[in-house]
Formats: C-alpha cells, sequence, structure tokens
C-alpha cells in the first residue's frame, strides 16, 4: 500500500513540473509555488534582492539591492523580513519614488505597473521576472497605508 501512495504522490509531482504556461508573455514573470508557500521565478534573469520589513507600526521599509541594473530580464526576490503581509509592485513612471499621489485608499495608482510579487506572507519570500527598459522605476508596497509608511524604493535600469 505504501509503494502504491508513494507512486501516486510521484506521478502528480511529476504532472506538476511538466506543466507549461504558452502565454509568450516574456515582459513578466510566470511563477511556480514550490508547495511550501515559497514563489520560485521560472525565468532569470539579473537578481535583485528586495527586503520588505517594518520599523514600528507606522514606519516600513523596502530595499532592493542593487539599486540599478542593465536593461534587460530581472528577477526581483522579494523577503518579507516584517511582521505583517507585504507586497512589491514594479511601477515605471519619472515621479519621485517619494512623490506619487496616494488615493483615498492609501494606495497609490497601478497604472504604470509592469509586475509585482503578489502578498507575501511574514517569513517568506516571493519573485518575479520582468524584461526591463531603460529608465526610472518605483517599487512599492501597495496594501493599504504601506507607501505612506515608507514601504517605497527608487530604481533605476540603465541602458
Amino acid at each position: 500500500m505504501t509503494a502504491v501512495i508513494a507512486i501516486g504522490v510521484l506521478a502528480m509531482a511529476f504532472m506538476a513540473g511538466c506543466s507549461s504556461d504558452d502565454s509568450g508573455d516574456s515582459s513578466s514573470d510566470t511563477t511556480a509555488a514550490d508547495g511550501g508557500g515559497v514563489t520560485v521565478p521560472t525565468d532569470t534573469g539579473t537578481p535583485v534582492a528586495v527586503e520588505a520589513g517594518d520599523i514600528s507600526e507606522t514606519e516600513q521599509y523596502l530595499t532592493p539591492v542593487p539599486e540599478s541594473v542593465a536593461a534587460g530580464p530581472t528577477t526581483f526576490t522579494l523577503t518579507n523580513a516584517g511582521n505583517r503581509e507585504h507586497e512589491m509592485v514594479v511601477l515605471q513612471t519619472d515621479t519621485p519614488y517619494d512623490q506619487l499621489e496616494v488615493n483615498s485608499e492609501g494606495k497609490v495608482s497601478e497604472d504604470d505597473s509592469l509586475g509585482e510579487v503578489p502578498e507575501t506572507p511574514e517569513g517568506e519570500s516571493g519573485s518575479v521576472t520582468l524584461d526591463l527598459e531603460a529608465g526610472a522605476y518605483v517599487l512599492v508596497c501597495n496594501i493599504a497605508d504601506h507607501y505612506e509608511q515608507g514601504m517605497r524604493a527608487a530604481f533605476t535600469v540603465t541602458g
């Protein structure tokens, strides 16, 4: 009986690993969960480590390393070192990172969004790979009030 269960588990794992996304959209990430709640990129790109965290109940941070990369595929890996859920949205804009307009819900517009790492629980990580052109970008956590509490960072892509 144990052998039958083991074969079934292996078959399910094999089938999950063979699935594909034929959307052909290389401008945004296709990520795959590894089953443990961590998101693993399916594409590779210049790595950017982004840490999200909380200094207090009203002060937070979002820190990318490096803050600038060359144009092309870029893999952002968000690590939530905070004590609540965070996300990271990549916006292409010439507006300074700390001057985006905030709406009545405590969020900024995502009209200029190129992609994001969705809501990530504390202690977990997620990734997104985007094909970025040269220009100015802003990284934000767009959960209500998080942008205003410091979860924003300038990011530059060079030609």
